[in-house]
């Protein structure tokens, strides 16, 4: 049984899922930020290279005490974007984590290596357009649902001009595909796991 999205408790909370159109120029990453896994720098390093314009930068998780001696020469380096790029510390409570996805149109994830990564899932469920290195499911999640790209491992130059396309509006980031989001809920996995068994697979 593979990782999934918590499709009941989302509805349970009744708040309004946003059209694409009613999302905000925000681009969010969700991780253990600072870690070689997580590979933040690359991120980093490519929106040194990005002209940001009135787009926002969220990075959303803990962030390794060891990483923020990289943070602070990058923003004496780099001090036009503290007001576009944005540590928000780690967020547990699932409600206020969703709603960044809710609100974001980009999602990015730079791990030099991955397991299922349930964080694409959400950006999935969240009609957010994914820029992935080729880790965990990946490149599935962005071939069934059309959303997005997958990026080379630690190239920021790629991952900038990727990101500069997005902002300046020459790369289509807008859904086609029908969403994929109900397929990825636990009720979906559970239901295909009882018809499997029920049929002896």
């Amino acid at each position: 049984m593979t990782n999934a999205f918590d499709e009941e408790s989302w509805q349970a909370l009744k708040i309004p899922e946003k059209s694409f159109a009613e999302k905000e120029n925000l681009i969010i990453t969700v991780g253990r930020l600072g870690t070689k896994q997580k590979n933040t720098e690359m991120l980093l390093e490519a929106l040194k290279l990005t002209k940001l314009d009135s787009w926002q930068i969220a990075l959303i998780g803990p962030i390794e005490p060891t990483f923020q001696s990289y943070l602070n020469h990058f923003f004496q380096e780099n001090p036009t974007l503290k007001t576009s790029v944005v540590f928000t510390g780690a967020i547990y409570e699932k409600q206020q984590l969703w709603e960044y996805y809710n609100r974001a149109k980009v999602f990015v994830l730079t791990s030099e290596w991955e397991s299922f990564g349930i964080v694409l899932t959400e950006a999935c469920r969240f009609h957010n357009y994914i820029l992935s290195t080729p880790v965990g499911n990946a490149e599935h999640i962005i071939s069934a649902s059309g959303q997005g790209e997958i990026i080379p491992v630690n190239d920021s130059v790629y991952l900038a001009n990727t990101l500069q396309s997005i902002i300046d509006g020459t790369k289509e980031i807008i859904p086609h595909k029908p969403n994929i989001g109900s397929s990825l809920s636990y009720q979906a996995v559970v239901t295909l796991i009882a018809q499997k068994l029920s049929l002896g697979e």
